[in-house]
């Protein structure tokens, strides 16, 4: 399913690709039979206007290319007669050289502007402040202005047409793109000559194919882009191809979602079989507890008979048939667990019963005033179990447990000495990534905390792991 969306996505946004790419072709070959107003060669346009005299942000302070207080420092130099300090940075020696020359009135030779690169540090190029100074020079050192320093040209000229296009077009001109869009005029590339076409040319050939060329703006949408030029198809122009460009995508959304629900159903059904199968199985069980059950109850009745012997495989017989009895009653309420919130008990006191859950452990208690709460009994004990397992095995001593009641919840901390933090959290619950058998456990954990409507977090260092359990004790029943 997963593969049959994406081929359906590929290969209509491909048919709609091919489609465009064919009138652009169309379009070109369209556009060579119609003759155009002019013809120019880049090869000439970029020999006569260096690319320092073209793009218009060389007229702007060039503070990108130098340091702005090393600048400062050229200005005031200048302001006093260039008199004081002549120190600065080599990247501004020509720039030195320029403004001493201002000051000493001194005449700088043509070969020293294209040496310099042409644009002064403060924007603009050097021969427009060197023909203010000297007015009378200016035939001979025109050639090295900016183009929008130049006197305005006629807009068919080669020179018109280019102060008349922006920073884009420009960059675009200097790295030779097939199409660019000047005001009315587009320039179309054909080996190394430009064709400049009016609108009235190229915009006629554009309808015909029902194509809609434009500048390229931020935020607007392009089935090609090329250059400054942007490129969609006229809407209304081919309405069958529109319309079935729109069904294709609403059948590939209508897809991609019954793929979602399918998958979602089938989740759900293979949920309800392991839930069934765990159903049956704690049904089954509970008869052959139940005989266990008699038979240490027919035991017991003739404990006084057994030999001393026997005394301690009895009492793990007694141990084991009631772990067997609490683990069946559990799975029962896991299952109810799942139309509502988990069974609870009385436990007459929490203290004891944490007392009996540690003694396994070498663990430090720190409990406060011993209270009546009802809690899940089984399952509670069993993440504790879990958590001070992890913490002997994983952890570093000593192991301390802090248990208190407030404001109806039960709050549970498990420290030890390691240096686990809260971020470890996720990777500490993946099954396979973790230390053997860790990251399963603590899955086992948080899914059995969720049951009971509490939550189980990570804090440090050091390691802390705090539960907090949804509980009623005998202080919040005595208040209702």
């Amino acid at each position: 399913m997963k593969k049959s969306c994406f081929f359906l996505i590929f290969f209509t946004f491909k048919a709609i690709s091919e489609d465009i790419s064919q009138k652009i072709i169309a379009f070109r070959e369209k556009l060579l039979i119609v003759k155009p107003v002019r013809k120019f060669s880049l090869q000439h346009i970029l020999s006569r206007y260096p690319e320092q005299l073209l793009l218009p942000s060389k007229l702007l302070p060039q503070t990108s290319s130098y340091n702005i207080k090393e600048l400062q420092k050229l200005y005031k130099f200048y302001k006093s007669d260039c008199k004081g300090d002549k120190t600065v940075d080599p990247r501004l020696l020509q720039p030195l050289v320029f403004t001493r020359a201002m000051c000493l009135n001194l005449k700088l030779p043509p070969s020293w502007f294209s040496r310099a690169n042409y644009i002064h540090p403060g924007g603009g190029s050097y021969a427009k402040r060197y023909i203010e100074k000297y007015p009378k020079e200016k035939k001979k050192y025109e050639r090295f202005l900016h183009i929008r320093e130049r006197s305005k040209s006629g807009i068919l000229t080669e020179l018109g047409q280019l102060q008349r296009m922006n920073e884009t077009a420009i960059e675009n001109l200097v790295t030779g793109t097939p199409l660019i869009l000047s005001g009315q005029y587009l320039w179309f590339k054909s080996n190394q000559f430009y064709s400049v076409y009016p609108k009235n040319s190229w915009k006629k050939i554009a309808d015909e194919l029902g194509l809609n060329i434009s500048t390229r703006k931020n935020n607007v949408f392009c089935l090609e882009k090329l250059g400054n030029v942007c490129i969609n198809k006229v809407e209304n122009k081919d309405k069958f191809t529109w319309y079935l460009f729109i069904i294709l995508i609403i059948l590939n959304f209508t897809i991609i979602f019954a793929w979602i629900i399918s998958r979602w159903i089938e989740h759900r059904k293979i949920l309800n079989e392991r839930m069934l199968i765990l159903q049956i199985l704690t049904h089954e069980l509970r008869t052959p507890i139940a005989s266990l059950g008699m038979t240490v109850e027919g035991f017991r009745k003739s404990f006084d008979k057994l030999p001393d012997s026997l005394y301690d495989e009895f009492r793990r017989l007694c141990e084991d048939s009631r772990r067997l009895r609490q683990l069946a009653e559990a799975s029962k309420d896991y299952l109810l667990a799942n139309q509502g919130q988990m069974k609870v008990s009385e436990l007459e006191s929490l203290n004891s019963w944490l007392s009996y859950i540690c003694e396994s452990y070498n663990v430090n208690m720190h409990t406060n005033k011993d209270t009546k709460v009802f809690l899940n009994v089984y399952w509670l004990g069993t993440c504790i179990d879990n958590l001070l397992s992890n913490a002997t095995k994983y952890g570093v001593a000593p192991i301390e447990l802090y248990s208190s009641v407030e404001s109806g919840q039960l709050v549970i901390k498990i420290i030890d000495q390691g240096n686990l933090k809260s971020s470890d959290w996720s990777r500490l619950k993946k099954p396979f990534e973790s230390k053997s058998g860790l990251g399963l456990g603590l899955t086992i954990v948080e899914s059995m905390i969720k049951k009971m409507g509490g939550t189980l977090r990570l804090e440090g260092p050091p390691t802390t792991f705090i539960m907090e359990i949804p509980c009623e004790s005998n202080d919040t029943v005595g208040r209702r």
